[in-house]
């Protein structure tokens, strides 16, 4: 029977994580991944995959692309019936305040067309072409095809969550290794964002052998794929320091998330009750859970965010998610992520 292969890259500043999968039926299994953490993890996790791996030009092929190189901004609309049309008025608006012609800019819209009935002004996604074209050829310079989904991180995320969880509303912390992205949504429509230039990096830098560690471990390699399951000692520590690290910040952020949106003010903060948080495993995410729920104390419920993937899957729950979008591609669009004891580089 014929199978189909997807591969997905996720490369940020600081690690790339390439994994491939087979499309069986309606399940994704992985079949290959290879982490690189270091400046050149990019060309270092190309060179292992390339070594194990042939990647026909018509396999399915997918990336993300960083957060810090796209503009996110709420842009005033009119209510248009179709998403082709919301995005042609979109990318004239965006390419007017970067004095560019509108070819020259991407326009996603993080809303659905329901939801400007509703009056809410919608998240747009902005990106200049040139610095897409220029991430495209940092891939192709490692011998990979022109991807068939660019997407922005951490949106690929959501592809792994339960999203019938978010009923009311909600606000959702999204950390990876140098960014955080902070959501306010009704139901599973985004109201606010805000793009935090800081992530786990610097807390996990501060760890060395000690008691909660044994002998030569990875601490980024852990908070990027690690389980929560071997790290309770950790995971009490790690939370303590980030209490301190960002007991202050968490609150601005949340304030200014409110207020710099057309859709909320600071004074709806007490409408945002439930506080959803995700990294990019379970031990990174047990870890901020743990802080923020002493952070915010029992006025506000901390959870770890649902998904619907089991906790430890030995790789990043963003490739997990770009894994799915690439199943999407397939005409798939009630895929199963497989846990199954792929080769690891």
């Amino acid at each position: 029977m014929f199978q189909s292969m997807i591969t997905a890259v996720n490369s940020d500043e600081g690690y790339t994580e390439i994994v491939r999968a087979v499309v069986e039926g309606r399940s994704v299994i992985p079949v290959f991944s290879v982490l690189r953490i270091g400046e050149n993890s990019l060309g270092e996790a190309a060179r292992v995959f390339g070594e194990n791996n042939t990647l026909p030009v018509d396999e399915i092929f997918v990336t993300t692309f960083h957060p810090k190189d796209v503009v996110f901004q709420h842009l005033e609309v009119p209510r248009v019936k179709s998403m082709k049309n919301l995005l042609s008025v979109a990318s004239f608006k965006a390419a007017s305040q970067f004095s560019l012609p509108p070819d020259e800019v991407n326009v996603a819209c993080l809303n659905s067309i329901a939801s400007l009935k509703t009056g809410l002004v919608p998240a747009f996604i902005i990106t200049k072409r040139k610095a897409v074209f220029e991430f495209v050829g940092r891939l192709t310079g490692e011998n990979f095809p022109e991807p068939n989904i660019v997407d922005v991180k951490p949106f690929s995320i959501f592809k792994t969550a339960h999203t019938s969880v978010f009923e009311g509303n909600n606000i959702v912390f999204v950390v990876d290794k140098n960014y955080s992205i902070l959501l306010t949504l009704r139901g599973e429509e985004i109201v606010g964002l805000n793009y935090i230039s800081d992530g786990f990096d610097e807390l996990a830098s501060g760890f060395s052998e000690d008691n909660s560690l044994s002998p030569k471990t990875d601490i980024q390699r852990e908070f990027l794929v690690g389980s929560k399951a071997y790290y309770d000692s950790l995971i009490e520590e790690a939370s303590e320091r980030l209490e301190g690290l960002i007991s202050y910040q968490l609150r601005m952020y949340l304030t200014n998330t409110l207020s710099n949106s057309p859709n909320t003010s600071a004074a709806d903060e007490s409408l945002f009750t439930r506080f959803f948080v995700v990294g990019p495993s379970s031990l990174s995410t047990a870890v901020y859970s743990r802080a923020f729920q002493r952070i915010l104390g029992d006025e506000t419920e901390v959870v770890s965010m649902p998904l619907r993937i089991k906790e430890t899957t030995g790789i990043t729950y963003t490739s997990v998610g770009l894994l799915m979008r690439g199943g999407e591609i397939l005409g798939r669009r009630k895929l199963t992520f497989k846990e199954e004891t792929g080769i690891k580089a």
